[in-house]
């Protein structure tokens, strides 16, 4: 009897709009326990432990690739001397020249009577660029540097003009590349003295 009132009560509950007592949520049975998730560095030692070698595949590729990337350099160090003094050169023409155009009554002529004469310049610097490249190969970090140094130097040129030497950017365009040369010249000084080339 005393259950069918506490049913009868419920039910009450239920019509008057009271909320039911929550069920309690069901439980599979089978499923195994989650783990917590792990950090980059947890995860980096239990694949260790399990004896995975990707990591310490990949750095060794990488290592060999770069030191393939030196001989080549190495190969062709002289053709790499040219084209970065080559580039020094013409950075120190357009710094120069840009003075020079500012001076000048009309800056605009002075920049393209200097840019015509400057043609064949352009063209040796393009032609050794393309040299170095023609194969394609991936020369590791001495190259990806020689690269970017001939971009920001096309990136120059391409943006001059007889107002120029004003210019803020302009001025930071030069000292980056030229302190771009100096790390290129550093690191073909280096892979010359390599003796494990």
């Amino acid at each position: 009897m005393r259950g069918s009132s506490t049913l009868a009560l419920v039910l009450v509950a239920c019509a008057c709009g009271e909320p039911a007592p929550p069920a309690a949520p069901a439980r599979p049975r089978n499923e195994p326990p989650v783990a917590a998730p792990m950090t980059p560095a947890e995860l980096a030692e239990a694949r260790r432990k399990a004896g995975f070698k990707d990591d310490d595949l990949a750095a060794d590729k990488a290592l060999a690739r770069e030191q393939g990337g030196r001989q080549y350099v190495r190969e062709h160090l002289a053709a790499y001397r040219g084209l970065v003094r080559a580039l020094r050169r013409s950075v120190d023409d357009i710094d120069r020249s840009a003075q020079h155009w500012a001076r000048a009554r009309d800056p605009q002529r002075a920049y393209r009577r200097w840019r015509e004469s400057r043609a064949r310049v352009v063209e040796d610097l393009a032609r050794r660029y393309r040299e170095l490249r023609r194969e394609g190969v991936d020369a590791g970090s001495t190259q990806a540097l020689v690269e970017r140094i001939y971009r920001q130097w096309e990136d120059l040129k391409d943006d001059l003009g007889g107002d120029v030497a004003g210019e803020r950017r302009f001025v930071a365009l030069l000292a980056e590349l030229r302190a771009d040369l100096d790390a290129a010249e550093l690191a073909l000084d280096g892979i010359e003295r390599d003796d494990d080339l």
